[in-house]
This record gives structure tokens, sequence and C-alpha cells, in this order.
């Protein structure tokens, strides 16, 4: 079913905008629904804001399409559910021209639930409709290929990438049942398609079709495909549930509310005018103890406080409500809604428990769930210069998400490169020896062989050089030294840190704390570990790599000694410690006079906090030299008698 509406105000609470969807409300009057509208009551109802849906304006033109969900009987009525979605077909910017169908964008889910009070027998036109969820399936061995294939009900398509071990497919799927009575099927159908996501561009690309049929008289039949799916896959996007239930985020009567004596006003702006809400004999007639408020409008009060609490009085950051109409609200009756934190879905959205409950009679009228999006939060990577031991192993120890990250990394720089880049973090060892015998041994030689350079000579010719200009054909053996540890050592520091970032990051993605479109910066080295985690543009291998030959290039961009010690370093420079009127330029001035009168080379080559914090790289010297006068210039405090 089909409804046109343009917009005429400006964007819609959504409770407001439910109402208002006369489509939805349409499909629960069908001839096969036989029911007594005053023996109806509403169950239930939620929406879900799409990802990226953009907000309505007026003038926009937007279209909802319905259908039924489900008709299912019970011992005590039938449950009739319906959604609807809303499209925007037409926005007040299109400046009247009118968007093709493929065009329409999705913008908000509507789902409502409503029950029959009475004795059902007729199960002819009962039927359920469910959207099953997303499930990964690895297909880790050949025997797994093959099992899949043999399956009749997944045929691949003619035209689709062949499959190979290694493979990891996401089957989204839609069941139908069809009912015999309340506990049995007459027929099943699961429908769909099998997709493999492409690392380079993250796109679903389908490569087989799922068509399930099972047919029965009075049985109960079971779903072979799903369970397929159960046995050899996960299913995707489950919520990540907080320990010990969760926190309680509203207090004893901090939020509270009392139905209206009437519901007038109510059925008049919703559409709702069944008379068990407004006239007493009618709620009388139905046998029901006074008029019943709209289950509407105590949703709506009770999302009101799952804006102001949770979503700080930001509406649209309310993604997901759904709640579900447990007892009856009488008029005049005071309220008291109570929020907890239990969860984050798998997009980074507070999962928040809903419950409303009557004071007087001490039952719950209300439950249900609502997804919070967070606060608009920016995620910032750190560089070099935070390296410690021991870092990230306590994650490492507690997180198997994190420890793949570690392990996955750790097994590349062995067998590449030869070195335990967990060895050195726990460690921090002053050297370590790689070993090139044997054939592994033979190929570590020759990937430090292959990584060269570029570097201009005094006169301007561009030549490339080897980065490891002592190893050759007949090098046995090659040794990593730094005084101070490894860990310290650039090309070493540099793998650790983006690792250490990488592991938490996905431990954080794992845990649903991690914010769908945010924003994201690195610092320094901080960008690789960036992009890698967010952007997601490089695998563990391929990050640590990169990482690894950016090291090394640092490192051998100054001459070293045999104990591979350098003249030069960097140091950081603070000038709010030397008083209110020494900012950037006075610093500045300093850094020129050492460098002009010592005709050595010193320069500010990080501005990263104003007044507070700089980076300084030179000569040792120079370096020296710029701490003892920044020191002198510190005032002393005075001390009085």
């Amino acid at each position: 079913m089909v409804l046109m509406v343009r917009t005429n105000s400006e964007a819609h609470p959504t409770d407001r905008l439910f109402v208002r969807l006369q489509s939805i409300m349409k499909p629960i009057f069908p001839p096969a629904i036989d029911g007594d509208l005053l023996k109806l009551v509403h169950l239930s109802n939620g929406f879900r804001v799409f990802d990226d849906a953009p907000a309505l304006k007026v003038g926009d033109v937007v279209k909802t399409v319905s259908r039924i969900e489900s008709i299912t009987n019970s011992d005590t009525g039938k449950t009739v559910t319906v959604r609807g979605v809303l499209y925007l077909t037409s926005s007040a910017d299109a400046k009247g021209k009118e968007a093709s169908s493929d065009d329409q964008i999705p913008i908000i889910e509507v789902t409502s639930s409503f029950f029959y009070r009475g004795k059902f027998t007729d199960f002819s036109q009962t039927f359920s409709r469910v959207t099953q969820p997303t499930y990964s399936v690895p297909i880790k061995t050949p025997q797994a290929l093959a099992v899949l294939r043999a399956k009749e009900s997944i045929r691949l398509d003619d035209d689709s990438k062949p499959l190979e071990v290694g493979t990891t497919l996401h089957f989204k799927l839609e069941s139908h049942y069809g009912f015999h009575d309340k506990s049995s099927y007459t027929m099943m159908n699961t429908t769909g398609g099998a997709y493999i996501i492409t690392p380079e561009l993250k796109l679903a690309v389908k490569v087989a079709t799922v068509d399930y049929t099972s047919e029965g008289e009075g049985v109960v039949i079971g779903d072979a495909c799903i369970e397929y799916l159960k046995r050899h896959g996960t299913a995707l996007n489950q919520p990540n549930m907080l320990e010990n239930g969760g926190y309680t985020l509203t207090k004893s009567g901090q939020c509270t509310f009392t139905t209206p004596a009437s519901n007038l006003d109510y059925s008049l702006t919703s559409g709702d005018t069944n008379p068990i809400h407004t006239n007493p004999y009618f709620a009388s007639l139905a046998s029901l103890p006074g008029t019943i408020t709209h289950g509407m409008h105590t949703s709506a009060r009770t999302r009101k406080y799952v804006e102001q609490v949770v979503a700080d009085n930001v509406g649209p950051r309310v993604r997901k409500y759904e709640v579900s109409f447990t007892a009856m609200c009488l008029p005049s009756r005071k309220m008291e809604v109570r929020l907890k934190h239990v969860g984050m879905t798998a997009n980074g959205d507070r999962l928040i428990k809903v419950e409303t409950v009557d004071v007087e009679a001490g039952n719950v009228v209300l439950s249900g769930t609502a997804e919070v999006a967070q606060a608009p939060t920016a995620y910032v990577f750190t560089g070099q210069g935070s390296q410690e031991p021991g870092m990230g192993m306590e994650l490492y120890n507690s997180s198997p998400v994190a420890r793949a990250v570690w392990d996955e990394a750790d097994r590349h720089l062995g067998e590449v490169y030869g070195f335990s880049i967990l060895e050195i973090v726990r460690n921090n060892p002053k050297e370590k020896t790689v070993h090139f015998g044997g054939l592994k041994g033979q190929a570590t030689r020759q990937k430090y062989m292959d990584m060269t350079y570029t570097s201009a000579d005094a006169e301007g010719h561009v030549r490339t050089l080897p980065l490891f200009g002592d190893i050759d054909l007949r090098t046995s053996r090659y040794t990593f030294q730094s005084p101070t540890g490894l860990l310290y050592a650039t090309q070493f520091a540099q793998i650790a840190l983006v690792v250490t970032e990488k592991a938490a990051f996905e431990d954080m993605r794992a845990k649903g704390l991690f914010q769908k479109n945010c924003m994201f910066a690195g610092h320094s080295l901080g960008e690789y570990s960036a992009l890698a985690s967010i952007a997601d543009i490089l695998p563990i291998s391929a990050l640590v790599d990169v990482v690894f030959y950016r090291g090394i290039t640092m490192q051998r961009a100054v001459e070293r000694d045999h104990l591979n010690r350098s003249s030069y370093g960097m140091v950081a420079a603070n000038p709010s410690r030397i008083g209110k009127t020494f900012g950037d330029a006075a610093l500045r001035e300093v850094v020129e006079t050492i460098s002009r009168r010592g005709n050595i080379l010193i320069e500010v080559v990080n501005y990263n906090v104003e007044g507070q914090q700089y980076v300084v790289a030179g000569h040792l010297v120079a370096l020296q030299s710029l701490t003892y006068v920044l020191f002198t210039l510190i005032p002393t405090p005075v001390r009085r008698s």
C-alpha cells in the first residue's frame, strides 16, 4: 500500500510523523482479518532511522510503502504486525524536479503490532515474515567448500567469481512461514543471496542465490538453511551487552508524567478514533476498566525522556526505538520512565533498556529498547614518542580481538623479517640478531637486500641506495642494536605503536564502542594507524611493512656509529613554563640565535599546541644549549622569611 504526502511544517518529531502515516494503519483492516475493533489493542510500535538518511524539510514529497509482516493466532487472540517505510521522492531543494524510482531515498522504517482479543481458529490466512540477521560464513577448508556446493538451496550464480577456500560469504535472507496451527507450519520458504565483500572497495558482490522451501501438514518444520548458517557461520551486527547488566541512567522520580484525563485531543490529532479511547460506554462494552490511553501517547511521552536524558535533547540521535505495551494505561495515572544503559550496538550506538511503570499499580505498562547515537566523536591516533615497554600487553592478555591483531603482525614480521615485535615490546632488548640460514633465511636476507631509498649527492644527482648496504649474499646474520633498547629505535618503535593502536581500535570496534561516520586524525606516524584502522585501507601485514620501511628510512637518514647512535635528536619545548610573555616568537628567536652563533643545525620542526608544545630538532650540542638557555630563563621562586 502506498501513500504520497507533501510535508507542510518543519521536520516532525518521529512520534508525530508516525501518526500521520495513514498507510501504516490501513493494512490492519483487510477482509482477511475478521476482528472486532472494540477488541483491538495496540501491542507495540517502533521505528528505525536508515543510515545516512537526510532530514526532511518543508516542501519535501515523501512516499510510504507498507505491508503486513505477520498474522498469527494464539489462545487469546490474533496478532497483526505491519511494517512501513517512508521514502523521500522529491526534495524541496530539487526545484520541482521529481525523483525517479531509483532516486527514492529511504528515511525511516516503522513497525507496529496490534492484537484482536478473542478466539480465532482459521489458520489459512496466517503467516509470518522474518528478516534474518546477516550471517558471515568463512570457507576455511575444501570440505567446507564442498558442503556449500552440495546445498541444493544455495545456487551459485553463473557469472560470479569462482569460490575459493579462504573466502567469506555474507548471507542476507528473509523467511516466510505459513501456519497450520499456532505451533506448526504448512510451508516455509527462505530466500535471499550470498555476497562477497570486496577488500578493495568494500562492496558486496552477489555470488549465489538462496531459495529453500519445506512443506508439511501439521508438523513443526525446521529451517535447514538457517541451521546450516548457525552451525558454520556467525550472526553479524549483534549488540555487545555490558557487564553486570549495565547501569541506570535515571533517578527515582526524575522522569514522570500523568496520563491525560481525556484522550479526545490525541484521538483527533492521531486519527485513531477508536471509541475505547474516548468513550467510557464503549470501553465498558469492550469489557475494559475505563478509557484506555493510546499506546502511541504513552510511547511518545516515554521517548521524550529517552531524547532528553540519553540524547542530550538532540532528537536525530535516537536512531531506533521499539517498545511493547504490556498493560493498559488508565486516565490520570502517574507514570515513571526508567532508563538503563545495557549495551552497545555494532554501529557504536548506546543500547538503552526502556520501561514505563504505573506508579500507583506498580506494574510495567511499556517496555522496550532504544538505540541512541553517541555525541559526535573524534578518534585521534598518537605519533612516535609515546612508546613504552609492555604497551598494549594488558589488552593483549584480555582481548581475543586485540591478541589476533598482535599475533598476525608478529607472524608476518617473523616470517618476512626474522624478528618478533612482541619480544621487543615485552623485553626491550638492546640487540636482536636475524639469522639468514636455510631457505627461509635466504628469503629474509633477500628481502633486506631489496629495500632501497633515493638520495641526492652534493651535486644534485639522485641515486638509489640500499637501506642495508652491509648485507650481501655472503652475510649469514644481521644484528639490530640500540643503547636504550630496540623499542626506542625508530624502525621498531613505529611498528610497535601502530600495532598497539590498531589492536586497541579493533577491540573498541568489537565491543561496539566505535562510532560510525566519525571524525578521525593521526599525528605524524599516527596517520598510518588512523587510515589502517578507521579507513581500513591496509591489512595489518601491509601496515607493518610500510611502517618498518618508513622507520628504517628515517633511522638511516643520519649517520650513526657502530652502536647505532647519531649526533642528532629531538626535544619538546613548553614556552608557557617560562612566562606569559614568552611565546613561540621568543622560542624561535632563541633557536635561531643558537643556530647562527654556533653555525650548527637546530630548528623548530613541529608546532603542536600553541604556546605549550613545540618540537625542536637538531644537533645534540645545539639541543643541549637550548635546554640550558630555557632553564636559565625560568623564574626562580622568591622565598619570604
